[in-house]
């Protein structure tokens, strides 16, 4: 188990009573490691022209037949929120379109739908569930 933030490690390892190594999706590195790979609310501060290599690590680090859940605010058009934090604003067709350069996935669940933020405001938000190929070709 990881995240990418030393402090939510911590808290994790605390509260499951095990290892929580801090690893960033950008240092995703090996192959076949994991059963699933959940990025809720995470992926959707990595810039847009990094998306793809991050998915493509995601990707490659699922065993076959792996599961992957993430969740973008939507949108459509990148920028930054009220508190300057940045947001990729994915829509379902860039979500598509990325997820599908990423791998030869065996399933793409894309959803839209509403829901809020820390700034409280509602907004668009966009669903991936995706499943790695039971046969990857690796």
């Amino acid at each position: 188990m990881t995240d990418g933030v030393a402090e939510i490690a911590a808290r994790a390892a605390t509260r499951l009573g095990r290892r929580v190594a801090v690893l960033r999706f950008d240092e995703l590195d090996v192959e076949r490691g994991y059963d699933a790979v959940l990025a809720s609310a995470s992926l959707l501060h990595v810039p847009r022209p990094g998306l793809p290599d991050i998915l493509h690590r995601i990707w490659r680090a699922l065993r076959p037949g792996g599961w992957h859940l993430a969740s973008y605010k939507g949108g459509g058009s990148e920028g930054r929120d009220r508190f300057g934090r940045y947001f990729n604003y994915l829509s379902a067709a860039d979500a598509e379109a990325v997820y599908r350069r990423a791998g030869p996935w065996g399933s793409l669940d894309i959803a839209e739908g509403l829901g809020g933020g820390y700034d409280g405001v509602q907004g668009p938000w966009v669903r991936v569930l995706t499943r790695k190929a039971m046969e990857d070709g690796q």
